[in-house]
């Protein structure tokens, strides 16, 4: 009996042991949020709370005038802080009104958020359902470009109520504009030239945009990107947010002549001696699968020994680059494949990086790909996906195109 009991103690002791490991590695049920009330004008908009929840919860608006999104997360037994869009329709009662947000946790009521409206003011009608109130520069390729090159760059908005709470594939109603001048002035003025920039995808809370300027000639130039929800009042990127002239500036860039474009490369005197001994498919594609009638973009980078590792930032026209793709798994250096020029789009640390773009494709199916460069008119050198090609270990990619 003595031996049975001892025995009864130390599984007790064990599951004890086990159990506070479990409840150790498993955050405690909790749910807040960081705010108790949200005041709102007679106008419909939309105001942001932050839950931070490490269950299941669930929201549930009192009235019929409040609407919530998210209002729910399935919770991932840690902390996870999501940001909740509380939006009121206008105000038509002529009183002012309140309404409660409960958040359940695992389906028990645990915190209420106070929602008020006061009555409609001339004073404080929106100029726009949701204003945009953050833009920035948020990346460029190259500040210094050659004449015949395109310069490239993205900038990020923010408008609380759709870009931190819409998936979108389409920038929803927010438009936005690459601008561009010769003299660092408010962009607002007559000495801008526009052209139209499409949405790439969401960065976080915020809708990014990328876009390209073509045939720029040589010379200093500054630029911006300006958006607007829909038939808003466009607001101005800046190096770190709204533009304002002082803090958050214009970004700048230069466009070289051609003439001077290879002096960066005085210090190579024979390129016969230099040789492309490695180059790899990137990972980053711009849409895969693609639908018919549309291009696949993606990168590839190579490296030249006494060329790319020189770190000048610049393309050398010595060396050019095409994207070729098939409808065959075959050797890309035969006559089953279409090919065609990329450009240079970076320095990416002793290598260069060029990206590329298919023309249109019309037909549904599977495509291989791939990228090969070469120096002057000699022997071209092919990127596979673990340096150069070679057929076995380092080969090409696939990309795929719907119907």
């Amino acid at each position: 009996m003595k031996h049975i009991y001892c025995i009864f103690i130390s599984l007790c002791t064990t599951l004890f042991i086990w159990s506070c490991k479990d409840s150790e590695e498993i955050a405690p049920a909790s749910l807040t949020i960081n705010k108790n009330e949200l005041s709102f004008t007679g106008y419909k908009s939309t105001l942001a709370v932050k839950v931070d929840a490490t269950r299941r919860w669930s929201a549930v608006a009192s009235e019929y005038w409040i609407t919530i999104s998210p209002d729910n997360y399935p919770g991932v037994n840690e902390s996870f802080i999501a940001n909740v869009a509380v939006t009121v329709s206008d105000n038509a009662t002529g009183q002012p009104r309140e309404g409660h947000v409960t958040f359940f946790l695992q389906d028990e009521e645990v915190i209420t958020l106070t929602v008020k409206q006061s009555i409609q003011d001339e004073g404080e009608r929106p100029d726009e359902e949701f204003p945009i109130t953050w833009a920035n520069l948020q990346w460029c390729a190259s500040s210094v470009i050659n004449e015949g090159d395109d310069f490239e760059a993205g900038s990020c908005v923010y408008a609380d109520g759709i870009t931190n709470s819409v998936d979108s594939e389409t920038g929803e109603e927010i438009t936005c504009d690459i601008g561009y001048s010769f003299t660092d002035t408010d962009p607002s003025g007559e000495d801008w030239i526009w052209t139209s920039c499409p949405f790439w995808g969401d960065w976080g809370n915020n809708f990014y945009y990328q876009v390209r300027i073509q045939n720029l000639t040589a010379g200093t130039y500054f630029y911006t990107f300006r958006f607007r929800n829909g038939s808003g009042p466009y607001k101005y990127a800046g190096t770190g947010g709204l533009w304002d002239g002082e803090v958050n500036v214009n970004g700048k860039f230069e466009v070289k002549e051609k003439e001077e474009e290879q002096k960066e490369y005085a210090s190579i005197e024979d390129y016969s001696q230099l040789s492309i001994s490695w180059a790899i498919l990137g990972d980053w594609t711009a849409k895969n699968p693609i639908q018919q009638g549309e291009q696949f973009e993606t990168g590839a980078q190579v490296f030249i020994e006494g060329l790319t590792d020189l770190g000048t930032g610049t393309a050398n026209k010595h060396v050019t680059c095409e994207i070729g793709y098939s409808t065959t798994n075959s050797d890309p250096s035969g006559t089953d494949w279409t090919w065609q020029s990329c450009y240079w789009n970076g320095q990416w640390g002793n290598n260069h990086y060029y990206q590329g773009k298919t023309p249109k494709i019309s037909t549904a199916g599977t495509y291989y790909y791939t990228f090969r460069f070469r120096i002057d008119e000699r022997t071209y050198a092919y990127a596979g996906t673990d340096g150069l090609w070679n057929g076995t270990s380092s080969t090409y990619k696939t990309f795929q195109v719907t119907m």
